[in-house]
């Protein structure tokens, strides 16, 4: 499992997949502005976005295939920062459609201390892989995997510790480009999220993260300490060493408390069963392919729905 730059790209190498009016009152006198109240802001940075992977898009329709085909190839972006060993990896389909990326964080930093080695049968790693096949609306989510090794030094694909995490409205697919040295990527919901070009840590957006927990006991080890702040509604199911989507509980979060809750963060907390959010058989895909489904849905069981304006899902963010 691994891991644009808007220069020049690299060449890439294709690696077959099987290996979003009142009295106003009395008049206060203010005070002046200060200067830096008073002058202007700087404007937005602008974002070259040339490569597939980049462009910012709406979902192209809303149901997914039952069946996943294990068709798509991988091929591997690189920016040439230092110490990365690629930039990315974008997933097409035989139309030579994307319909996803990853990448990882391969340690010797903050987040993972110990350092990715495959010479030495050390494959730590925490790893990011955004999906949306078909470019269908249903099933947009990010797995989010950490390798470490168990008590014999060894890893095994039952060690991994997996969450995997939905984001609503689901108004774009995700997208991901290269800007001063950090990688941007574009969450359904129109947030952004920052990634450091070269070690792939987040650092700055809608997600934060924690460090990967180095634990060599499976059964005591924390899932990946990545968190949603933005102002959307996220899904998120956990497995060790299996799909989250197969296990018991999913939990689910708003980024405001309803008002007039008294019960601080639980306000915004609900937990369901995972099977009443995904096909438990097949290619697992998430029961709710529209958002106007998973709002009826979630409105009853929660007491929290999608945001709004008016009668349409609002748009969290406008991305760049």
């Amino acid at each position: 499992m691994a891991a644009c730059r808007s220069t020049p790209m690299a060449p890439t190498t294709e690696i077959p997949e099987g290996q979003r009016p009142q009295d106003e009152g009395p008049k206060i006198a203010m005070p002046p502005a200060s200067p830096a109240e008073t002058a202007p802001k700087p404007a937005q940075e602008m974002i070259s976005r040339h490569l597939p992977e980049s462009l910012i898009g709406k979902p192209e329709k809303d149901l997914a295939p039952r069946r996943v085909e294990y068709n798509t190839v991988l091929s591997t972006r690189a920016n040439g920062a230092p110490r990365s060993e690629t930039a990315w990896r974008y997933r097409t389909t035989r139309r030579g459609e994307i319909v996803g990326f990853e990448f990882s964080n391969y340690g010797g930093n903050r987040i993972l201390p110990p350092r990715r080695d495959a010479a030495k049968n050390q494959f730590f790693s925490r790893d990011f892989q955004f999906r949306f096949d078909e470019r269908a609306r249903q099933d947009i989510h990010l797995l989010i995997s950490d390798w470490v090794a168990s008590r014999d030094k060894s890893f095994r694909l039952s060690e991994l510790m997996n969450s995997l995490m939905l984001f609503f409205p689901r108004n774009f697919l995700p997208a991901i480009v290269n800007a001063r040295a950090r990688d941007i990527v574009t969450l359904p919901t129109g947030e952004e999220v920052e990634f450091d070009g070269a070690t792939h840590e987040i650092v700055a957006g809608a997600l934060s993260e924690t460090p990967v927990d180095l634990n060599p006991d499976r059964a005591a080890r924390k899932f990946p300490g990545v968190k949603y702040l933005g102002k959307g509604v996220v899904i998120r199911a956990d497995g060790r060493g299996a799909d989250p989507r197969m296990g018991s509980t999913a939990t689910i979060s708003n980024g405001a408390a309803p008002q007039n809750c008294d019960q601080g963060a639980e306000c915004n907390l609900c937990q369901v069963p995972a099977k009443e959010l995904w096909e438990q058989s097949g290619a697992a895909r998430f029961r709710f392919a529209t958002d106007a489904d998973f709002d009826r849905f979630l409105l009853p069981r929660c007491g929290f729905g999608l945001p709004k304006v008016g009668a349409e899902y609002a748009i969290v963010a406008s991305p760049r």
